[in-house]
């Protein structure tokens, strides 16, 4: 029978056929006799597993298909190899509901898959040459989907059942003869309508509510996955021979979308139903140096990189507008969980710095980002933006190459107009130890936001310390050094007093891990070498956390104070020790 056809058929958990074309029925030598036999049987015995995995693999994970490779007998017994394309499961409409699995099978050396990838992205190309608004109905399901694609970038305008957008569209968006048209344009896309076209006037796609004549042109497609309606809507209203509210315009110097455009599409997904739209402010660190001492079109070539990095990272997720120089904005116009938003800006942020990190010697290109979510955090676009921007700011003045998500129970004094400081509010956060303990756990352990500069900073002004000191390594000689005090934060040291502890030092300390010296003289009968070291700095009383045995790293904390004065009471002691867990636990 020679190579494997390009053919498609249907099975259930158990593999066993339900469905297949007449190609892969005569490349099988199935005959009558031979329907709802198990693909089992056609495949060679050390592949059946796999086929079995996969459909496994498929189902737990929630994959949206699964891609296979096994050996495949033809009518004559031989085995041919065969890659095996698996989406599902659906659902059968026999009564015992049976889970389907669809198969595309086609042979290893066919190049159709690449084909279609090849004329998806040039139909893709035309889609976005195109300046009207997509709409795409499943007839199986019911949903319905309108975007508008621009510099390579899909928006998303509406998604969800055609009941949704029913309710939404009669709610007030359009006119009362629009009103009986879009009744009838409805049970066209129920009635699966070959091709229909209707003129309404409607507020839809308009930011400051005001209503336009459209057209909507439809035609139904019928294909393996079933019948689809795809339509476009154009605006009959026409300026300058551009289209009013339907056209986003993308920068002129990058292909992002421009400050309006992005803007207006951020305004426009806070209008659709409930959705939760997230804004991002980025902007590039250092990028002034790379213009000033590279060149401006040194300094271009990094905007467009960056923006080719972010609209990867972004995918459909987001939608990404320049604001102003080196100012970008991302507008997520439907936020699924926090997770997936704090995985996109850790992707974007660590690409970033990957990209530029050996790029050129005096010049370091990262970013930092503010982020803010409609309506939870702001009742408007502006009030959004406003938070992410403020974001952005204690992002910038925390160290840079980071991003910072507005948190109300942190950030919360924003609110208060009659805050006007960043500092104040960080210092406020940083007085309360409560806030702090809560955000080392749930903001730098939990969900790794936190950097560990703003960690120890935070704990240092909070317990009113002098100088903190971490040693952290696999083996003490290899260890590295990270010091906070008043003149600053310093990371990536070394130092052979605090790396190479005395013999017995560490074995001094109780059962909680910590070692309390109220007066640094009491300090010199245990570790002389490390009492010196203090003693020449000012330390007068201090802490100490050594890691647990169990601990991957070797290590310890040190917190110390320059008056013995400042005893370290019972809290102190507690609470500082959950720190140097808290370190330890992180893998610092």
């Amino acid at each position: 029978m020679g190579r494997v056809p390009n053919s498609f058929a249907t099975i259930d958990a158990q593999m066993l056929l339900k469905t297949e074309d007449e190609v892969l029925r005569r490349f099988l030598g199935q005959g009558n006799q031979d329907m709802f036999t198990s693909l089992a049987n056609y495949l060679h015995a050390d592949d059946r597993t796999v086929l079995r995995s996969a459909i496994t693999e498929l189902k737990e994970k929630n994959m949206p298909r699964n891609v296979v490779m096994v050996r495949l007998a033809d009518s004559e017994k031989s085995y041919h190899w065969a890659v095996i394309t698996i989406t599902g499961p659906s659902r059968s409409a026999e009564a015992d509901n049976t889970e389907i699995y669809h198969l595309h099978i086609t042979d290893p050396e066919d190049d159709t898959e690449q084909r279609l990838e090849d004329t998806i992205d040039e139909y893709s190309a035309y889609l976005d040459l195109l300046s009207g608004v997509l709409f795409s109905y499943e007839t199986d399901t019911r949903q319905a989907l309108i975007f508008m694609r621009n510099a390579g970038q899909q928006f998303t305008l509406f998604t969800g059942s055609l009941d949704k957008l029913k309710e939404e569209m009669l709610g007030g968006k359009l006119d009362q003869e629009s009103q009986v048209k879009f009744s009838g344009l409805c049970r066209d896309l129920e009635m699966k309508r070959t091709s229909f076209s209707y003129t309404l006037k409607t507020s839809f796609f308009s930011i400051d509510n005001k209503m336009e004549q459209c057209i909507f042109k439809a035609q139904l497609i019928s294909g393996h996955g079933g019948d689809k309606i795809l339509g476009c809507i154009r605006s009959i209203e026409q300026q300058d021979g551009a289209q009013q509210n339907l056209e986003y315009v993308r920068d002129t110097g990058i292909p992002v979308l421009n400050k309006k455009s992005i803007t207006d599409y951020a305004k426009r997904a806070m209008t659709v139903g409930d959705n939760k739209v997230c804004l991002v402010i980025l902007d590039l660190d250092n990028f002034k140096t790379v213009n000033d001492t590279l060149g401006h079109m040194v300094g271009d070539e990094v905007l467009l990189r960056t923006a080719e990095i972010i609209k990867a990272a972004l995918g459909e997720r987001g939608i990404l507008g320049r604001i102003g120089g080196d100012e970008m904005m991302i507008v997520f116009p439907q936020v699924e969980s926090e997770t997936e938003l704090r995985n996109t800006l850790r992707t974007i942020r660590t690409n970033i710095e990957w990209e530029y990190q050996d790029k050129w010697e005096d010049v370091k290109v990262t970013c930092s980002m503010g982020a803010a979510v409609y309506p939870d955090n702001g009742k408007s676009y502006d009030e959004t933006f406003s938070l992410a921007d403020k974001m952005l700011y204690i992002a910038k003045s925390k160290g840079k190459n980071r991003y910072v998500i507005f948190v109300p129970e942190i950030h919360g004094a924003f609110l208060n107009p009659d805050q006007k400081k960043t500092e104040d509010i960080l210092q406020k956060v940083q007085g309360d130890r409560n806030g702090v303990m809560q955000q080392l756990a749930e903001q730098f352990l939990v969900r790794r936001v936190m950097t560990f500069e703003q960690v120890i900073t935070s704990v240092g002004k909070c317990f009113n310390l002098d100088e903190i000191v971490v040693v952290s390594g696999e083996r003490f000689s290899e260890s590295k050094l990270s010091v906070w005090n008043h003149q600053g934060y310093q990371y990536n040291l070394t130092d052979p007093v605090y790396c190479s502890p005395e013999p017995g030092f560490l074995d001094s300390f109780d059962e909680n891990n910590t070692l309390v010296i109220h007066a640094i003289a009491n300090l010199e009968s245990k570790t002389e070498t490390l009492y010196n070291k203090l003693k020449s700095e000012g330390v007068e009383s201090v802490l100490f956390y050594k890691f647990s045995p169990a601990c991957k790293r070797s290590g310890y904390l040190v917190f110390a104070k320059s008056s013995r004065r400042q005893m370290w009471s019972e809290e102190d002691k507690v609470l500082l020790a959950l720190v140097g867990k808290i370190v330890e636990l992180s893998g610092v």
